[in-house]
């Protein structure tokens, strides 16, 4: 019924019954072109379907009947002889039972402010892609497995608020944001959900609207100014994305012709009682491309540079099962999801959340694999806090918390985690898990985070932690940006900065971060004195880094410490450093080497180890004493 590029052939509907439809998006949903407005939803098994419209600027409410694809009973289509571009609409069923459903647009490209929930009609974009930032799209993920990676996870409604007490705006965002995080030191950006929800509370992961940005913060062309201004500076920016589970309102996709459709029609799979989200069904056709088309769609009309996906224990494993019961169903649907992402769009990443034990998450899908670049490392991060939460005294005892990462490590690519899931829901922030009073709580701070740093693996760090947030996330205002008032919030905010030109500056931090060449134990069973020993390296020999941890209360004089190289080693970053509130000078310190062999090294050095200190060594350049 549709005309042009957009019309509904025989191929293209069966495509999208088939599951095989990336680009869903231009033949569903609504469409205002020239002196009409075309609009075509899919719903099976009715009786009729109506638009209920209302246009902009005061006029009269309009009802159009909508008639039966004539190829297809189960898509319904009317055209309207005017441009109806920003008209508010939702679609009126009658389920064979005589029920009357008021539904929004499941491919609506806008909508409503919330609480208002009707889907908008979408006017034609304005925004024109600058050459810098188009350029930068395609190169930016070149070589990423051996490039420094820094993401700032954040909620842009809690973030930072405009002075009048409103929601940034996408553009707004963009002239906060992007300077900020720039001079902090980090490479990407991760939000999250910002596909439409009714409910600011649930952070974006119960999604009404797929193919709509949440209209609270802008425009779909104000998000791409931000996308814009992100890759003209030289961000990397990830858009969280849910494919696993959906919101349950009623205006929305559950029961969207009376029945199940959207959702899983298996009742023992079909709702999250935790979440109170309803599970897609992955074996319907009409479903997968639903899904494939509102990916795709991210990535080629706001050109994210990829996904962090969301829930994918509701993907691989059977739902609701506590047995862990591998899913094939949801396997084989992110099989085809990341598959189709990687061909159509190559310079884009796709990250995993945590999928417990399932193998080969980030293996190639022609090896048996799923196909993600990388996973969210929720076993590191959990035995790392696991361990800073515990007694200094009682330390020892947990001492394989900290190394057993490595065990598996390189099985998968991973992201070194501390996102918004660990300081919510009384967990507390980063800052007040550790024990001991306010100075011991920020020496532990800095070490968690320079562990975190110098530990294989990509990095990820959620929104205030950088400064040392004093509360746990929850739906205030925004951020207690007022705690730079105080110096020791400062002087963290200096220090995660510091951390992470480290980390982008030093090859070792990152070069090698996929293979077993790029780590060397040196000591990981010292649980006596609660201290880590290890080596990072680089491609070349001079980027060699030893780091030396300890995470006790207790300061060691003189410690021995493994080396390669008979040359003089200088400490190139410590926690320990005054201007981050420690008790060292800045840096500087030299130590030589000395004949005699230590933690499988042919020589040692004895060094001043701080307690609750991570301190990093590499051999001095001019070889000097």
């Amino acid at each position: 019924m549709v005309n042009g590029k957009t019309e509904l052939t025989d191929e293209k509907l069966a495509d999208f019954h088939n599951g095989h439809m990336m680009d869903a998006y231009l033949y569903f949903g609504s469409h205002a072109d020239r002196d009409e407005t075309v609009f075509t939803v899919w719903v099976p098994d009715v009786k009729r379907v109506s638009v209920l419209c209302s246009i902009v600027a005061g006029e009269t409410d309009g009802r159009y009947p909508m008639e039966p694809h004539p190829r297809d009973a189960s898509i319904w289509q009317v055209r309207i002889n005017r441009r109806m571009a920003d008209a508010v609409y939702v679609y009126e069923i009658e389920t064979l039972q005589g029920e009357i459903l008021t539904k929004s647009d499941p491919f609506a490209r806008a909508g409503e402010v919330r609480p208002a929930n009707r889907s908008v009609v979408a006017g034609s974009s304005k925004h024109e892609w600058s050459k810098s930032a188009l350029n930068y799209k395609a190169i930016q993920s070149k070589g990423h497995f051996e490039k420094p990676m820094a993401i700032y996870e954040l909620h842009i409604g809690t973030w930072k608020k405009a002075k009048d007490g409103k929601f940034l705006t996408y553009r707004e965002l963009a002239g906060e944001l992007i300077p900020y995080i720039k001079r902090q030191g980090f490479t990407h950006i991760e939000i999250l959900p910002i596909t439409e929800h009714p409910l600011d509370e649930s952070w974006g992961y119960q999604t009404t609207g797929y193919f709509a940005p949440t209209s609270r913060y802008g425009s779909a062309d104000d998000l791409k100014f931000f996308v814009s201004k992100c890759a003209e500076n030289g961000v990397g920016l990830f858009l969280d994305w849910v494919p696993g589970h959906f919101c349950q309102d009623i205006h929305g996709l559950a029961l969207f012709n009376g029945t199940v459709l959207y959702e899983d029609s298996r009742e023992e799979r079909r709702f999250n009682p935790e979440w109170g989200t309803l599970n897609f069904d992955v074996r319907r056709g009409e479903v997968v491309s639903f899904l494939l088309s509102s990916a795709h769609y991210w990535l080629e009309e706001f050109k994210f540079d990829g996904f962090r996906m969301d829930a994918l224990m509701k993907l691989l494993y059977v739902p609701n099962d506590e047995s862990r019961v591998p899913n094939e169903e949801g396997a084989s649907f992110l099989k085809r999801l990341t598959t189709r992402l990687r061909e159509r769009h190559p310079a884009a990443l796709l990250i995993a959340e945590d999928a417990w034990h399932y193998p080969k998450v980030t293996g190639e899908v022609e090896d048996g694999g799923i196909g993600f670049h990388y996973k969210w490392n929720f076993g590191w991060m959990h035995d790392t806090l696991g361990y800073m939460q515990t007694p200094p005294a009682e330390r020892g005892d947990i001492h394989h918390m900290l190394s057993f990462a490595l065990t598996y490590y390189y099985e998968e690519r991973y992201i070194s985690i501390f996102s918004h899931d660990q300081v919510v829901d009384g967990q507390k922030s980063l800052l007040h898990k550790f024990p001991g009073n306010l100075e011991e709580k920020f020496q532990q701070l800095r070490l968690l985070l320079g562990f975190w740093a110098v530990h294989p693996g990509k990095k990820l760090l959620f929104m205030g932690q950088e400064f040392g947030h004093g509360e746990e996330w929850a739906f205030q205002p925004e951020l207690d940006w007022y705690l730079f008032d105080y110096k020791a919030h400062r002087q963290i905010a200096l220090f995660t900065k510091e951390l992470l030109v480290f980390y982008r500056t030093e090859k070792a931090m990152h070069e090698l971060d996929d293979d077993r060449d790029g780590f060397l134990w040196l000591d990981p069973h010292n649980h006596e004195q609660s201290v880590l020993a290890f080596i990072r390296r680089g491609r070349n020999p001079e980027d060699e880094c030893i780091i030396v941890c300890n995470f006790s209360d207790r300061s060691y004089s003189k410690f021995e410490v493994g080396v390669p190289v008979d040359s003089p080693y200088e400490q190139v970053f410590t926690t320990n450093d005054s201007a981050y509130g420690g008790q060292e000078p800045r840096l500087g310190t030299v130590h030589n080497t000395r004949e005699k062999p230590w933690d499988g090294q042919d020589y040692s050095i004895a060094i001043d180890l701080p307690a609750y200190t991570m301190s990093v060594w590499k051999t001095k350049k001019d070889g000097s004493g």
